[in-house]
């Protein structure tokens, strides 16, 4: 379910009375930050009467807008991912201990749209800060920012065989759309570069190298197969949506197939379909070995989202450490605990750790070091 399709929901069951104590904390700290302020206003709009506006101390005279003490996070937290379709929650096989969050006052907001493109000549541009319209030109190529914010590639001199190569880089923190010059889309995690030829005009290939992780819609040309080679493997395409993670922090390089048709190449070669995923260990053999894909925990960084399915608390400070920029410190080395649910990555980090810390774990937030206690 979108953000908005839950917010609408959640003001339907508050106007229907359906809110348990839980949605009722969700709801009013959405209220507070102004996050349900489209909602709520179309809501009076379409019926005047809201009921328990009194008894929640909503103003009519503001429509949208209520004056709620901050609610309960954590466990608003929890119904909110109960509310989208999903669920959190943690499990210990150790007896549970008391749970405490230490957050300092210097929380840290999530990650953005943030990259660097750097030119051929060593030379970089901040996509962060640059303002839409063209940015560069270059070997018969003009480099532009779209009104989306996204980096795109168009051939302004047909007859070019030179090839220069740029790359895009997002910070830690950070996330990008880029539209290479064949059309293809590459969406760009946090803590990622993709290095590319500005045209794929002359080439037999169109080869790009991945560091990190990036999520591609190939545009199809059977006359030029799409590769994109990361540390230890080569991913082939024709024409297809497909993912690879290929952090170095990671243990293995994940090709994970949408659509379409890929081969991978290692130690040996595999060809995937459409909900497979290839898995190649780094310190193992190299052999790619191939696994039916957990789509939904693939894609959910790129739908705005942590997916975790009995990732232990290491695989998941990975992720946070990535999108909120910030070092992990282990004051504590756990290895029995299990997270699972969806946890949205468009709130602060306090928010996320407060839906982390419910059977025990502790955590403290000190500048941009995240510490995890006992």
């Amino acid at each position: 379910m979108e953000e908005n399709d839950f917010y609408e929901t959640l003001v339907q069951r508050y106007l229907k009375k359906q809110l348990t104590d839980q949605e009722l904390e969700l709801f009013a700290e959405l209220v507070r930050t102004g996050k349900l302020d489209d909602q709520l206003a179309k809501a009076w709009n379409a019926d005047s009467e809201l009921t328990e506006a009194d008894e929640l101390g909503f103003n009519r005279t503001q429509k949208a807008r209520f004056l709620w003490p901050k609610a309960v996070a954590a466990a608003a937290a929890i119904l909110m991912i109960l509310s989208i379709g999903g669920y959190f929650y943690f499990q210990k096989y150790s007896s549970a201990t008391s749970t405490e969050l230490a957050v300092n006052r210097n929380d840290v907001d999530p990650g953005g749209n943030k990259a660097t493109l750097t030119l051929a000549d060593g030379s970089k541009i901040s996509l962060t800060d640059a303002g839409n319209g063209e940015l560069a030109k270059q070997s018969g190529v003009s480099i532009s920012k779209s009104k989306n914010g996204e980096l795109v590639y168009s051939i302004v001199a047909s007859e070019t065989k030179q090839h220069v190569f740029n790359t895009i880089s997002t910070p830690r923190g950070g996330v990008y759309q880029v539209n290479l010059p064949d059309g293809t889309k590459v969406w760009l995690n946090a803590a990622s570069s993709i290095k590319f030829p500005t045209t794929f005009a002359h080439l037999s290939e169109r080869k790009v190298e991945l560091e990190g992780e990036a999520y591609f819609e190939v545009a199809k040309n059977k006359k030029l197969p799409f590769i994109v080679s990361t540390e230890g493997q080569q991913v082939k395409v024709l024409g297809t949506h497909f993912n690879i993670n290929s952090y170095d922090d990671e243990d293995e390089v994940k090709t994970t197939l949408l659509e379409g048709s890929v081969e991978v190449f290692a130690g040996n070669t595999m060809l995937l379909k459409p909900g497979q995923q290839a898995n190649v260990n780094r310190i193992g053999s190299g052999n790619v070995k191939v696994s039916a894909a957990n789509i939904a925990q693939v894609m959910a960084w790129k739908n705005g989202f942590f997916h975790f399915e009995k990732d232990n608390l290491h695989a998941v400070m990975r992720q946070l450490s990535r999108w909120y920029d910030v070092e992990v410190v282990y004051e504590v080395d756990r290895h029995d605990d299990e997270f699972m649910g969806d946890i949205p990555r468009g709130i602060k980090l306090s928010e996320v750790l407060k839906m982390l810390s419910f059977e025990g774990t502790q955590f403290k937030i000190d500048g941009n070091k995240l510490i995890v206690k006992k």
